[in-house]
């Protein structure tokens, strides 16, 4: 089995870190593995992995389970792939060479001695090798440095302290010491009699002796390197040539005393006989270990592209188990169990932050979809269309009744929706500047800009507001319609609003009067005349009831797809909804809180219907949990909010999803997820992967997570339950053309 090992960008942890850990694994692990079998324990490779060049590791699976953690622990946020051995092609030529170290008694240069010109920084001694190694994108010539690891048997050390204190005694040139050391290195026969005889002459010779201090002897291993490349057939020079660059890329490593040199073995069979060379730990370091910053010049790393975080100690994740809501995985280093959000904790409410196509609606999907099996209340606004399909075809047959299906292009069966009927008991107010609010938004128009349009519009909204027969159609009339204008007074109780009519508005001249309520009539034109809105918003019939879908745990499915309706009429239509959304819920206030059944509001890119300006959202995530109402948001950018709703919402969330997002909103979030992450680990978060920062008993917590693939379809049940919908909540209507 391969390990591959993909280092963070920017990594700083670079050769001391290896050196410990091959420390350690050549006192623990090695040894005990080296008594059961026989040969090498273990490979560090360099190799290209399909046009990237990265590192690995080769070793038996009794090791992988203890040397993996150990990398993960010294290189926090690795990644670990494990990949099988690929195939012998028949179809290709491989030629390896194997190089050995002569004499290996004296130390290579180590990585703290490769300096960068003129800066004179350290640089990382493996950016070469990684050069050395790295192949084209399209994958044909696959390259790799394959070192071999294994313990030193007691014999060889012994031999090795002998040539050191050889070494140590001096000789009368340097010429004279390599001769020695390298001669000592090769011959195992009649070792102590040339080592006399050598001896003796140098110490014949009355001159001054060179003294270079050979290297240690303890944590030593024995090695054995391999250089090897694998081309098509009719690229067999290619190969020869790249096994001779990756040969010479060690040059970088050799010093005066010691080089790498070739192993002349006639195949692989035979490669085996070679005596292995022996390296310190600290010289391994130097050639393998996770490249730091200043290695990654070289084109094509192989780095992880998420920073993979521990998970807290406490994860609700009991399937259904108390109202605990599944939202994905734990996504760190072999953790893979699902976790969810206790009802509480929802109520406190959850934003879903990312791009388009990074896995959001396959989120919000899993959410209602538990939401819908659990037997709670849920209503869906889904301005594309798509996400409440998908759930259609997963209802329960035990909650067939309780659906709502609110297409808004509905042509034939429309469900009405009339916004000035709130709430029994409801102040008018409230509803009319709900009303208002919307129009905001799709009026792109606020109190500064044209008050004297808002103004009129907000009278003409409390006087219709709780008349069972007036609609949003009933504005018109009321501004043009003076005899209907009489009847609707008569019955105004506000005493502001009966004076706005009968003094200021009476006051103006029929000319004034005519451009003032120009505009308004233009602006709101342009939605009455709007037929699918008609037959949604101007019908006095009874309609959605929403204060019965959060006490009766009811199902209400909104498709408000703009491709089908239109940019402004859905905007509009979301706008209203979640307006009086806010006052259904707060007018549960009439019933104990304990008795208030949980409902969930989901609604996808929400910044799509909140005006500029309005705290809306803002004031109905600050309140609606004293009301059993939880909300799940969801958004693209954060920039898309006003800086006043944008406070409210983050400061309101209990819970935050953070999957790829742009520069500006990795700022943001990195200092609100916190434990270290940065922007670029925002802006590169892989698909259907995301940081959470999760409410559990009202302790927030950051951990590196996944969501959870679509349920599993048993059987399409949408058309089904559009029909039931139709028959119990629509009303006939005559084509809409």
């Amino acid at each position: 089995m391969l390990i591959q090992l993909r280092p963070l960008p920017g990594n700083t942890r670079g050769p001391v870190q290896t050196e410990s850990l091959l420390r350690m694994w050549q006192r623990v692990i090695l040894p005990q593995r080296s008594r059961r079998t026989q040969g090498n324990n273990m490979a560090l490779v360099i190799r290209s992995f399909d046009g990237e060049v990265g590192l690995a590791i080769e070793c038996a699976d009794e090791l992988r389970h203890v040397i993996v953690p150990e990398l993960q622990d010294a290189y926090p946020g690795m990644e670990v792939r494990y990949r099988p051995e690929e195939p012998r092609s028949n179809d290709c030529v491989t030629r390896s060479m194997a190089l050995t170290l002569n004499p290996d008694v004296y130390a290579l240069r180590m990585y703290d001695e490769f300096l960068d010109e003129p800066e004179r920084d350290l640089a990382d001694p493996i950016a070469g090798l990684l050069s050395a190694v790295r192949t084209g994108r399209s994958g044909r010539v696959a390259c790799s440095i394959r070192l071999s690891l294994a313990p030193v048997a007691p014999r060889r050390v012994r031999q090795q302290r002998r040539v050191i204190e050889r070494l140590e005694q001096g000789f009368r040139s340097g010429d004279w010491r390599r001769r020695y050391a390298s001669w000592a290195c090769d011959h195992r026969r009649h070792r102590r009699v040339m080592a006399r005889l050598i001896g003796r002459m140098c110490r014949s010779v009355k001159t001054t002796r060179v003294k270079v201090t050979p290297k240690e002897v303890e944590g030593l291993f024995a090695c054995q390197l391999v250089v090897e490349c694998r081309a098509p057939a009719d690229a067999r020079q290619i190969a020869e040539k790249r096994v001779q660059e990756m040969a010479a890329a060690f040059g970088r490593c050799a010093t005066e005393d010691c080089r790498f040199q070739t192993a002349n073995v006639a195949n692989a069979a035979n490669r085996r006989r070679i005596r292995p060379f022996l390296l310190t730990s600290r010289e391994i370091a130097t050639l393998w270990h996770p490249p730091v910053v200043s290695a990654e010049s070289v084109s094509r790393i192989s780095q992880s592209t998420f920073r993979e975080i521990e998970p807290p100690l406490r994860l609700s994740s009991k399937k259904g188990s108390g109202g605990v809501t599944r939202l994905g995985r734990v996504k760190f280093r072999n953790q893979r169990e699902q976790f969810g959000i206790g009802a509480d904790d929802l109520r406190r409410h959850l934003i879903a932050i990312g791009k388009t196509g990074c896995g959001k609606s396959t989120f919000l999907q899993n959410v209602v979809i538990q939401q819908v099996q659990q037997g709670r209340g849920v209503v869906l606004i889904d301005p594309h269309g798509q996400l409440v399909d998908d759930v259609l075809d997963h209802v329960p047959k035990r909650r067939t009744n309780d659906v709502i299906h609110f297409d808004a292009a509905e042509r034939l069966h429309p469900v009405h929706f009339n916004p000035l009927q709130g709430p029994p008991g409801t102040d008018p107010t409230l509803i009319a500047d709900s009303v208002l609010t919307a129009f905001k938004k799709v009026f792109g128009f606020d109190e500064a800009t044209a008050p004297r349009l808002l103004h009129i519009f907000r009278h003409c909204l409390l006087t219709l507001v709780g008349r069972p027969d007036t609609t949003l159609v009933s504005v018109q009339r009321l501004l043009v319609d003076a005899a209907y204008r009489k009847m609707m007074i008569a019955n105004v109780e506000n005493d502001a609003v009966r004076e706005f009519w009968l003094s200021e508005f009476n006051r103006w001249s029929d000319r004034d009067r005519t451009l003032y309520i120009a505009s308004l009539q233009n602006k709101l034109g342009a939605f009455t005349s709007n037929a699918r809105l008609q037959a949604i918003l101007c019908s006095t019939e009874q309609g959605i009831d929403l204060r019965s879908v959060l006490d009766d745990s009811q199902i209400l499915l909104c498709n408000l797809s703009k491709g089908t309706m239109g940019h402004d009429a859905s905007t509009l239509l979301g706008s209203l909804l979640l307006s009086s959304l806010q006052l259904a819920a707060m007018s549960r206030a009439n019933v104990p809180e304990a008795e208030r059944p949980d409902a969930t509001i989901v609604i996808d890119e929400f910044h799509s219907f909140l005006a500029e300006g309005n705290s809306t959202m803002a004031d109905a995530l600050a309140e609606s949990r004293k009301f059993r109402t939880s909300y799940v948001l969801a958004t693209q950018m954060l920039e898309q909010l006003d800086s006043q709703t944008l406070a409210g919402v983050l400061g309101n969330c209990g819970s935050t999803l953070c999957m790829t997002v742009g520069p500006r909103d990795a700022e943001t979030l990195a200092e609100l997820m916190g434990i270290g992450l940065t922007p670029q680990d925002l802006m590169q978060i892989p698909k259907y992967h995301g940081y959470l920062r999760l409410l559990i008993d009202g302790a927030a917590s950051t951990f590196s997570m996944t969501t959870l693939p679509p349920p599993r379809l048993t059987q399409r049940r949408a058309d089904l339950i559009r029909r039931v919908s139709r028959q119990r909540f629509a009303r006939s209507s005559a084509a809409i053309s």
